[in-house]
């Protein structure tokens, strides 16, 4: 075609900057199957914009075996820069900050925010991607693209249905290998519906690899669901507004770095550690929540605080990471350049065990107050940089201390950038302030016993 030069431009998203990577329209091809190596549409041989992300995303990773594995939520953060979630339905789901019952209404409210989402069956090696008589696939990913509450409804027998919440699903292979089960798409109790509910639905039986599940189901069939959610700036860097979502998160963020020697406290928060941890010298960061005016002050407010690690060489292997968030407590005096110690502060949350991630996220619902969040490594002195992110929901962040430790230079960095993300995330002025100063009360360790505390 005449408008084509043969050049493509992507941006992908990394550690807070957008990048820009330029290819060809060269893709490895397969000459005696007479096809694309790569990812492509297998109805549609002419659709190549798959196959040139794919390509650049190798680009920007090194090569194409570099995409081999991994888990799908990093990719959908590397593409829009949102926090990414993990649940595993039969193991961590208490550690969310979540009940089960509460899930439906969560996939619900990503949704409505313009959240990505994938789910997964686990498997072991020898049957990934073998299929289940239900015509779902084990250790295969699935997109989550839409919800839809049911009325009350009575099946043939008059008996009131237990399902009141439905899920779409696509397979991205789009084909035939559908679920079977109940709320397929040749099931008859789509007839208890209204015509126009099952227009509006898009109910129809094709071979497209999208189908419908009661969450009873999901919850019971999924083992592993994983949540990317946008960040503001994302619509920034694409032009648009945060209007242009349905709702939109509020983001503060701020790059660290923990210093062996200065500010590596390891995980052990009990003094007298014999692997020479002492917790309460990692990063310290302050934020105060507050209510947006128009809403009660007794409201409770959704937060995810998400901790993300940038190895300093790239060839390192990934650090075993943890949040912990405490509450100040009321007696507590807030202010500037304070270290805090465990008598002041309530432990209310944490990610889970450390674990060895790129990135670790905590959800919660908790009231307006002065709350400590403490990012740290499973091993004392190790260097590592980082990225704390936070979303919030209806609040705005008042008095922010931060007290970052090492490297002094970063500050006027920082700052630029909490004043970048007023703009993006129509956030209240903050008032922020830093302690660029290590606290001389605790001597460095010289214990480098590796341990990995399930704390």
């Amino acid at each position: 075609m005449e408008f084509l030069a043969g050049i493509f431009h992507f941006r992908f998203w990394r550690y807070q900057n957008w990048y820009d990577v330029v290819i060809d329209d060269r893709l490895p091809y397969l000459k005696r199957q007479k096809r694309l190596w790569s990812a492509r549409n297998l109805f549609e041989i002419n659709e190549f914009w798959v196959s040139l992300l794919e390509k650049a995303y190798a680009k920007l990773n090194g090569c194409y075996t570099n995409l081999a594995g991994g888990l799908p939520v990093n990719a959908l953060t590397d593409f829009t820069g949102g926090i990414e979630q993990r649940f595993e339905f039969k193991t961590n789901i208490s550690q969310t900050n979540l009940r089960s019952e509460e899930l439906f209404d969560f996939i619900r409210s990503c949704i409505d925010y313009g959240s990505l989402i994938a789910c997964s069956i686990n498997a072991d090696r020898r049957k990934i991607e073998s299929i289940l008589p239900n015509g779902l696939v084990v250790g295969h990913t699935y997109s989550i693209t839409n919800y839809h509450v049911l009325p009350i409804i009575y099946d043939e027998n008059q008996s009131k249905t237990s399902d009141r919440g439905l899920i779409r699903f696509r397979n991205p292979w789009g084909n035939d290998i559908e679920w079977n089960g109940k709320w397929s798409d040749a099931d008859s109790i789509w007839n208890l519906l209204d015509e126009n509910t099952r227009t509006r639905l898009s109910i129809r039986k094709q071979h497209d690899g999208e189908f419908w599940m009661s969450f009873n189901d999901f919850y019971k069939e999924f083992d592993v669901m994983e949540v990317c959610h946008i960040s503001p700036d994302t619509y920034d860097e694409f032009g648009l507004t945060a209007q242009d979502s349905k709702h939109h998160w509020r983001m503060w963020y701020v790059l660290g770095s923990w210093r062996a020697g200065e500010n590596s406290g390891g995980s052990c928060a009990t003094s007298g550690c014999r692997h020479g941890c002492y917790y309460w010298r990692n990063p310290q960061f302050l934020i105060e929540l507050t209510v947006n005016r128009s809403l009660s002050s007794d409201r409770l407010c959704m937060m995810i605080i998400a901790l993300m690690q940038k190895p300093i060489k790239k060839s390192a292997n990934e650090e075993y990471i943890q949040i912990r968030l405490f509450r100040i407590k009321p007696n507590v005096k807030i202010c500037e350049k304070k270290v805090y110690k465990p008598d002041e502060v309530e432990r209310i949350a944490s990610t889970g065990p450390y674990v060895n991630r790129r990135e670790v996220s905590l959800l919660l619902k908790t009231t307006t107050g002065a709350y400590l969040i403490i990012p740290s490594m499973a091993d004392v002195d190790q260097n590592c940089d980082f990225l704390l992110r936070i979303f919030s929901q209806d609040t705005t962040l008042g008095r922010t201390f931060v007290n970052v430790f090492a490297d002094p230079n970063r500050e006027d960095l920082v700052r630029r950038n909490l004043a970048q993300q007023q703009t993006i995330s129509d956030q209240s002025p903050l008032n922020i302030f830093f302690s660029s100063t290590q606290s001389n009360e605790y001597a460095q360790s010289a214990d480098h016993d590796r341990k990995y505390v399930d704390v």
